[in-house]
């Protein structure tokens, strides 16, 4: 679970998490790490309930399909500028009393509660796809009943916490690691580059799905917060609570953004993949296939970062692009980058919850051959030429 692209984003919180303990107590250590592993296993199970909520109010269930919701992108963009201002030593980010640690720190991001909320953030941000290895288990569980559901998400938060349980079972990983000083305020701004480049593929997905004005305007609310912020470091105690002020305004204006400047652009089709793909048509299938042709179908979203490997390294190079753009290849791409009911049942029909979903169809695989969630070149020739049939053979 650690490996998959989805979770790098926040391998800064992690890596902190561990260096900043070097010379520190034991006691300390060991349970700090295991607040964030409560965090982590506390976020999945919230996350179970819910898809258990919706999928018994018979609504369309899946894998990161809070990913859909611009809200949640924009609560998303927001934290993550907030973070990446505070690894920027802007502010201290600061906890209510009720989820501080009892040892004074006041609520301070490296209380109990903070490394709590830490947990849960790296969950939520670690959630937009499946691959390599958590489609199969996440797919069984959401095709089963509530308490396969429990049962199965209260594993992966297990899985998704080990490193924090190591160090909690072995609190000398971290306090054998050098004491923290000048090194480490640097290694923490570059950190923060890495959360706001973060910041900017939240902002990316925004775009596809309520248009380029309104992401704009809320990475131009972003920037302002992480202005006001510097500015609150520059001014003095007189002016740090109306630079305080402006950051809470801000924050709340981006909420709106999506709703009041959506422009609904997304026509089902990434726009890099115009001139290769045809938007995704389940009935035209067989239509295609009896004259033929093979039929690739691709599902993925902007959110889905496997999703963009796959397009990168795999489906936009070498033979693999030659073959889906050659006569009797038909490539179709089901955009999931928002909601959609036909997608979702689509991918429900193979027992499948989460992207990216690939499946080829021919003469020789009419009912489609499903391909592994990371895709490579081998993989996609094969069943491209399984697909083709004898019948595709002979055309040759």
């Amino acid at each position: 679970l650690n490996l998959r692209p989805c979770v790098l984003p926040v391998l800064s919180l992690k890596l902190l998490g561990v260096i900043g303990h070097g010379g520190g107590e034991r006691r300390a250590v060991r349970l700090s790490f295991i607040a964030s592993a409560a965090g982590i296993w506390s976020s999945f199970l919230v996350l179970a309930g819910a898809l258990i909520g919706l999928k018994s109010a018979g609504l369309a269930v899946g894998w990161g399909i809070q990913f859909q919701q611009p809200l949640f992108l924009t609560a998303m963009t927001l934290i993550v500028t907030l973070f990446a201002c505070n690894l920027w030593g802007l502010f201290e980010i600061r906890l209510p009393q009720w989820i501080a640690d009892a040892d004074g720190q006041a609520g301070h991001i490296h209380g109990m509660g903070g490394h709590f909320l830490t947990g849960a953030f790296a969950t939520l941000l670690a959630t937009p796809c499946s691959a390599p290895f958590l489609g199969t288990a996440v797919s069984f569980a959401l095709s089963r009943g509530p308490t396969e559901i429990l049962a199965v998400f209260a594993a992966l938060g297990v899985g998704l916490s080990l490193p924090y349980l190591a160090v909690a079972l072995a609190p000398g990983l971290a306090t054998r690691l050098p004491r923290p000083g000048p090194w480490m305020v640097v290694l923490r701004r570059v950190l923060g580059f890495a959360l706001a480049a973060t910041a900017v593929w939240l902002v990316s997905v925004l775009a596809a799905q309520v248009g380029i004005l309104a992401a704009t305007v809320i990475a131009a609310l972003m920037a302002g917060i992480a202005i006001a912020l510097y500015l609150r470091t520059r001014v003095g105690p007189r002016f740090a609570g109306a630079a305080g002020a402006a950051v809470a305004v801000l924050a709340v204006l981006a909420f709106p953004v999506p709703a009041l400047l959506s422009n609904g652009v997304n026509t089902g089709i990434s726009a890099e993949a115009k001139g290769m793909w045809i938007s995704f048509d389940e009935a035209a299938i067989p239509g295609h296939v009896a004259q033929g042709h093979v039929v690739f179908v691709d599902v993925t979203a902007d959110w889905c970062i496997t999703c963009q490997i796959n397009k990168s390294f795999v489906l936009t190079k070498g033979q693999v692009f030659g073959r889906l753009t050659s006569d009797g290849v038909v490539a179709m791409q089901a955009d999931w980058t928002n909601p959609s009911d036909v997608i979702s049942s689509y991918l429900a029909r193979f027992g499948r919850y989460g992207i990216p979903f690939d499946a080829v169809y021919g003469p020789g695989a009419p009912r489609g051959i499903v391909l592994p969630e990371l895709l490579t070149e081998a993989a996609v020739l094969e069943a491209l030429e399984k697909a083709g049939g004898p019948a595709r053979v002979s055309a040759k």
